[in-house]
């Protein structure tokens, strides 16, 4: 958990690439300020001229200054709180631009224990509090700072005891406020964490909403709805009894300072040591440092969600990524070779996915990867895309360590088929070029055309889909994801169970795609379906984590002996009627 004091460096850090937009709201604040103060100066000489007399015009005169002062004020008031949201918005923008950038950048063990429901919240919800903070308190507090140091110097040339008293006012006053927000700040914070918990798992029980109706487990699911519900509204009680605390000792130092000021005026008046129009410039400056103090009263809840939000920003931002992008090594142009040497990677829990992994697959090479679920294959494609870091050992691809090879050159030369595939609102050309708009049409019509997505292409690639790709099928979704590796023309690509959720019309034209996608690149697919890896060079066959076969695939094949003819007789026998054993590949 932040400190206090790291967190004031934090957000000092957040606001610095907008210094210039807080400098100049700023400075507008300040002149604000001073024109609040200057009014209760020139109702003190009316009031002051008035009972030893003047005339009526001087009096109209001064009526008609005090009446300028409260309208530019006014003013600057409007154009203060219009710059402090502007400014605060693009702030916090920016925040969520880094926020979002860092936790994707994040290991793949931090998203196995956080839902997306939670990083939704903490990327926009809690930064939406921290805009609030901004664009509300952050200015009131600074217009309340001019001010008191504004009023106690005017006190000061007034009367040193006047400043003395309004500085010992000051201090009690803030004195409760910072006491009672401190204690709330954790209660905010648990709050904000519950809101989290609660709305990731209502994310989850939607996404599997089909699950659970089939299985009769609706009852357990609102249950557990029901649970974090309480959950979130005993933090949010506690929370609001911290607020009720705070609001019961500022409004009791406001209406003790009134009352205090009244008399301390009255009998300084009436010894002569001030006058009247003194006393009344006393009366309206507390006035004035009550409003603040009430204001901060109202924007409590704002403050308490701010810093709990704060909190949980710094926190976040604070989590190191596992994965760095240190390399400067570019390997050689081409299909690049990869190779495993006594790689072992565990989740760091004593749970051993591989172990050991010995394995060198020549540039240009297919490579089929085959073993029971769990036996360690996805883990072994995410070491080769980097989304995971091995626990020991080194991978190369085309003789480079991968932790050598910058991001965007792993990225570009390496690609993933998954077996589900993400589909965004958006047109299919969107959803092809993942809103980059550096191809050109004719490259992305092409891509689809490859793909065996012909039809997509001549129906409009500027055509709308709905939201997760309405109006394909999981075959045309399987497609398309194909069209988009084409279009990057990577040299690596990887197939992660890619025809594990298509019918066998569609695995057959995702096949022969496949077979001309794959030509001159190094290919490695994970699969279930043993009739995907028919093409394939190599066969590795996994089990527990280990290596327990890797060879040709065509002597494995004819092996009896071998682990992968095993496999295949039992595929032969399970399923006798699947599609034939050779496709003709374009």
């Amino acid at each position: 958990m932040a400190t206090a004091t790291s967190r004031w460096r934090a957000l000092a850090a957040l606001l610095r690439p907008d210094a210039g937009r807080w400098v100049g709201l700023g400075a507008l604040i300040a002149v604000g300020s001073g024109l609040i103060l200057t009014g209760p100066l020139i109702v003190r000489k009316i009031v002051d001229l008035a009972t030893t007399g003047t005339t009526t015009s001087e009096l109209a005169r001064l009526a008609v200054l005090f009446l300028i002062v409260a309208i530019a004020s006014q003013l600057i008031n409007m154009a203060v709180a219009w710059m402090a949201t502007v400014t605060a918005w693009h702030t916090t923008n920016e925040i969520r631009i880094r926020l979002a950038k860092h936790v994707l950048g994040l290991s793949h063990a931090f998203h196995r224990q956080h839902t997306p429901g939670e990083l939704i919240q903490r990327v926009d919800g809690d930064v939406t509090s921290v805009s609030d903070f901004m664009g509300r308190v952050i200015p009131r507090a600074a217009g309340a700072l001019f001010m008191v140091v504004g009023m106690i110097g005017v006190l000061i040339v007034v009367d040193w005891r006047l400043a003395v008293g309004a500085t010992l006012y000051v201090g009690v006053a803030v004195g409760v406020v910072v006491r009672g927000r401190h204690r709330a700040v954790g209660e905010s914070s648990d709050e904000m964490g519950s809101y989290a918990r609660l709305y990731g798992g209502i994310e989850e029980r939607l996404t599997a909403a089909e699950d659970l109706r089939s299985n009769g487990a609706g009852g357990h699911a609102m249950w557990r709805f029901v649970e974090d519900s309480a959950d979130t509204m005993g933090s949010a009680v506690r929370r609001e009894k911290a607020f009720l605390r705070m609001w019961w000792g500022v409004d009791g130092s406001v209406a003790a300072g009134s009352v205090v000021s009244l008399v301390v005026s009255a009998m300084l008046v009436s010894r002569g040591i001030i006058t009247v129009g003194d006393a009344f410039l006393l009366f309206q400056y507390v006035l004035l440092l009550a409003r603040p103090l009430e204001d901060m009263v109202d924007q409590l809840e704002t403050v308490q969600k701010a810093n709990g939000a704060m909190v949980r920003v710094i926190d976040l931002l604070a989590i190191e990524p596992d994965i760095r992008d240190d390399g400067a090594t570019i390997p050689p142009s081409g299909p690049l070779s990869v190779e495993f040497s006594d790689v072992t990677y565990d989740y760091g829990d004593d749970q051993i996915v591989l172990q050991t992994i010995n394995l060198n697959f020549a540039a240009g090479r297919s490579v089929g990867i085959v073993g029971r679920t769990g036996s360690g294959k996805t883990t072994l494609s995410r070491l080769v895309l980097r989304l995971i870091e091995a626990t020991s050992g080194t991978l190369r691809l085309g003789g480079v360590p991968i932790d050598d090879i910058p991001f965007a050159e792993l990225r570009r030369r390496v690609a993933l088929i998954p077996q589900e595939v993400e589909l965004l609102s958006g047109t299919v050309r969107d959803n092809v070029t993942l809103f980059d708009e550096t191809p050109s049409d004719e490259a992305v019509e092409t891509a689809l055309r490859n793909a065996g997505l012909g039809a997509l292409a001549d129906g409009g690639i500027h055509r709308e889909l709905g939201a997760g790709g309405a109006g394909l099928s999981a075959g045309e979704a399987q497609l398309l994801a194909l069209a988009r590796v084409w279009l990057r023309d990577p040299d690596i690509v990887v197939l992660d169970e890619a025809t594990a959720r298509i019918d066998p019309a569609t695995e057959v034209l995702l096949e022969a795609a496949i077979a001309r996608l794959t030509r001159g690149r190094t290919t490695l697919i994970i699969a279930h379906r043993l009739s995907t890896l028919r093409f394939v060079d190599e066969i590795v066959v996994l089990d527990h984590g280990r290596v327990i076969e890797h060879g040709d695939r065509a002597n494995l094949a004819d092996d009896i002996d071998s682990r992968f003819r095993h496999l295949l007789d039992l595929a032969h026998d399970e399923a006798p009627n699947e599609v034939p054993n050779e496709v003709a590949v374009p």
